[in-house]
């Protein structure tokens, strides 16, 4: 495994004790938060996450459509990062970026959205956020949520108002 991907790893376990310390609440329930992040940008409780571009109320659905598959942002291709999409076991090879990786792992995902790298230790699009306010928890959340919506013909369930 490349090295920046294994201390992004180390950092997500330290994450997760923090968070298990500190007595973070855990959300009524776990898909509900993966939505709200997902779609808003905020976690169930309401706190927004913090993300390396500033943005607040937006989530992943701002780029990658609200059922996570894909389209163009700012003449950027967004990919399909649905669950089964990231897990091909075939990997992806990426026409825009000229580059292939292997399949993500839950792991990887995770390296993804907060370190802003792919499964071969590539740097993903600078247009990535890399979502920096996310602990280990909301991070299980997301990629729950992103298993949900690879379902066929899901589409994300109603829930309750932004506030």
């Amino acid at each position: 495994m490349h090295a920046r991907i294994g201390w992004v790893l180390a950092a997500f376990a330290l994450l997760g004790a923090a968070g298990a310390v500190a007595g973070d609440l855990v959300p009524v329930s776990h898909t509900d938060n993966g939505r709200r992040i997902f779609l808003h940008g905020t976690t169930a409780s309401g706190r927004v996450v913090q993300n390396s571009h500033g943005m607040e109320g937006a989530g992943c659905a701002m780029c990658h459509g609200e059922d996570g598959r894909g389209g163009m942002m700012h003449g950027i291709p967004a990919p399909n990062i649905t669950f089964s999409n990231l897990t091909d076991p075939n990997g992806h090879e990426h026409e825009f970026s000229n580059r292939r990786h292997p399949a993500f792992t839950r792991e990887t995902i995770k390296v993804a959205v907060v370190a802003g790298l792919d499964p071969a230790g590539n740097t993903l699009n600078e247009e990535m956020p890399r979502w920096i306010g996310l602990n280990g928890a909301d991070l299980e959340d997301v990629i729950d949520y992103l298993q949900a919506l690879s379902k066929p013909h899901r589409r994300p369930s109603p829930g309750p108002e932004r506030m």
